[in-house]
């Protein structure tokens, strides 16, 4: 069986398209739009469904979505075709990853015991830009099994100061020490 394309290829085409056209930032908006039509459980089945044709999908996909351009309704085509639509998500995902790579900027995800303030988020996501030397944009979650502290991942990077991990660190010193 052949192996299908990943996201990241359909992303890439797509970006490289956007750049030739000077579309990168509203394709970026298009493919959320789609992405976020795509959580609805019966437009996404409807996707799915292999009795209707790829026309009358890709009909509808027009009339629910007018204002999308057509580059990216050609995407959805072809991701339909391919029974692949359920790919959009990661789609739209790598592509805002080059978006984010061309304005040397990063995506951080943190999780933290308790929820952070603005203000803290600011300065994290400060710490964070140095760390990395590009701009970071900070996401946050609240994650109680962690205890204290934070745990951020920055593209590969990990950045673990939870007090989670530190007690773990002290349990595992001391079973190595013998006491």
């Amino acid at each position: 069986m052949p192996r299908r394309p990943s996201a990241k290829r359909y992303a890439l085409a797509l970006y490289q398209l956007a750049l030739e056209r000077g579309s990168v930032e509203s394709w970026h908006a298009d493919l959320q739009t789609v992405d976020e039509a795509m959580q609805e459980r019966e437009f996404a089945a409807f996707l799915d469904m292999p009795k209707i044709r790829l026309d009358q999908k890709m009909s509808v996909v027009r009339e629910g979505l007018p204002g999308i351009d057509p580059m990216v309704h050609n995407l959805m085509g072809v991701l339909i075709s391919r029974d692949m639509a359920s790919a959009l998500p990661s789609v739209r995902e790598e592509y805002g990853k080059l978006v984010d790579e061309q304005e040397g900027r990063e995506r951080a995800v943190v999780r933290s015991a308790v929820p952070l303030e603005a203000a803290q988020v600011e300065r994290l996501a400060g710490y964070l830009g140095e760390l990395v030397g590009k701009e970071v944009d900070v996401t946050t979650a609240v994650d109680p099994a962690i205890l204290g502290g934070l745990v951020a991942r920055v593209g590969d990077r990990l950045v673990d100061g939870s007090v989670r991990t530190r007690l773990q660190d002290m349990r595992k010193s001391l079973a190595e020490s013998g006491y």
